[in-house]
């Protein structure tokens, strides 16, 4: 491909410059013909100067004084006689004695001044320029004369000297055409060898920026691109390496404890134990399935949203109620601070954004600890604050929580016991409703505040 762009590319140039070239010489040889005709608008006055200077000087020979004038001055004369008698001195002086009548030699002779056109013979391109001729006494004859610019030499001499600036100028111009096309094509051939290691799974291309035009604009979307897949590759991996290692642990734990509930001499209370923690670990890993096959219905285009009307407010204290085991258990205060809130939105999947957060904070909150959940409108978005008194989350932390099986530091771990995917679960819903999660700076625990629009548009996918 790189290859026919570059022969399109030098063709195309050459055959722009070949094409100017030649409008270039047509042009400057129209313009040269009309300068050239231009010089000889006087001949009538030049006869009146021939007959002068003949007549001034002493008798000599008509025919070769006017051959000799002729070659001075560039010019073809015809000179007629009554008695038939014909002087021809030039190159274009046969053209023009083919080219007089009787007629035109009769109003010449009877004083008039007459204009011959003819083609020239000698030349290529437009007809010359015309004969003029009038009456002239050289000694004692009168002689019809006739004069015509004679500027072959000229002419030719133009067209050698024009030929030669341009036939210079295209070659100049194809070896600058050539260097100029194999410097445009470069970088689009640097371009294909990235998107080629690209394609084969290599995203450490990095184009040089050296272009600020379309084609550094391609470079940087292509780095960009580069760039984001390698981004989505990591991920990729550390998913898939994050999955794996949270199957194989209960797998790894269950099929431990199934080896040794076959040994005879276990008591009761012991296979009664390890009977819950098979019990327990295969809870987590139907919980981690099921959030997997969550996030992948989020991440569907296709995935259900039905939003409606309803009470923001009263489901976050359904919410709250029904976790109420949860929480008294820990000895905990819940408090709920909330104005009267209508929301359009998809109610079944805001209910698991708040039992996550809400989860979330039962588990890493101490023995008789709090948790508050706020409510209020603020320019046409639900606002939604749920603070914790537990022991908060790193400031460094704070971007990555929501990444997918992402755990921070165990001793300060608040998705410890879990799979890292709630709070993943929690932000792709929130997206989709065109929302935002964040985590305010306090001093102790954890605010999430979650902004929702009262009327969201869709942002599936």
């Amino acid at each position: 491909m790189i290859r026919s762009l570059y022969v399109r590319i030098a063709v195309t140039f050459l055959v722009i410059v070949l094409v100017s070239i030649s409008i270039a010489y047509f042009t400057a040889n129209q313009f040269f013909r009309r300068d050239l005709q231009g010089q000889f608008g006087m001949e009538e006055m030049m006869i009146t100067r021939l007959e002068k200077l003949y007549n001034g000087s002493p008798p000599r020979s008509l025919p070769a004084f006017l051959e000799q004038v002729s070659s001075l001055q560039e010019m073809s004369i015809v000179a007629v006689n009554k008695n038939g008698m014909v002087i021809q001195v030039g190159r274009t002086s046969r053209s023009i004695v083919n080219h007089l009548s009787w007629k035109t030699l009769t109003s010449v002779f009877d004083g008039q001044t007459q204009k011959v056109d003819f083609a020239d013979e000698h030349r290529t391109g437009p007809s010359s320029p015309p004969a003029y001729g009038r009456l002239a006494q050289f000694g004692n004859t009168e002689w019809a004369v006739f004069i015509a610019p004679d500027h072959v030499r000229q002419f030719k001499s133009f067209q050698r000297n024009t030929f030669t600036i341009l036939i210079t100028l295209l070659v100049v111009g194809c070896i600058l055409i050539l260097l100029a096309a194999r410097y445009l094509v470069k970088p689009l051939k640097m371009m294909t060898a990235a998107t080629t290691r690209i394609a084969k799974g290599d995203f450490s291309v990095q184009l040089p920026m050296s272009h600020r035009n379309e084609l550094g604009e391609l470079a940087d979307s292509i780095n960009k691109m580069a760039y984001s897949l390698s981004q989505l590759e990591t991920m990729r991996r550390d998913f898939v390496s994050n999955v794996s290692h949270e199957i194989q642990s209960p797998l790894t734990s269950i099929g431990g404890f199934a080896e040794a509930l076959r040994s005879e001499e276990l008591t009761e209370s012991d296979r009664n134990r390890y009977v819950g923690i098979i019990k327990q670990e295969s809870s987590r890993l139907s919980r981690l399935s099921e959030n997997l096959l969550k996030l992948a219905s989020l991440d569907s285009e296709q995935h259900p949203y039905e939003p409606a009307s309803y009470r923001l407010d009263r489901q976050l204290q359904d919410v709250v109620l029904s976790s109420e085991p949860a929480w008294l258990a820990k000895r905990l205060t819940v408090e709920l601070l909330m104005e009267e809130t209508v929301i359009k939105a998809d109610e079944d999947q805001l209910n698991q954004v708040w039992i996550n957060l809400l989860t979330n904070s039962i588990k890493f909150t101490p023995e008789e600890g709090k948790i508050s959940f706020q409510l209020s409108e603020e320019n046409g978005h639900a606002v939604v604050r749920i603070a914790d008194s537990g022991s908060g989350i790193p400031e460094e932390e704070r971007e990555r929580v929501f990444e997918r099986f992402y755990k921070v530091d165990p001793s300060r771990d608040r998705t410890e016991g879990g799979s890292g995917l709630g709070l993943s679960i929690v932000k792709k819903i929130i997206d989709i409703h065109g929302g935002t999660i964040d985590i305010e700076d306090v001093e102790q625990g954890t605010v999430f505040v979650v902004r929702l629009p009262l009327q969201p548009e869709v942002q599936v996918g």
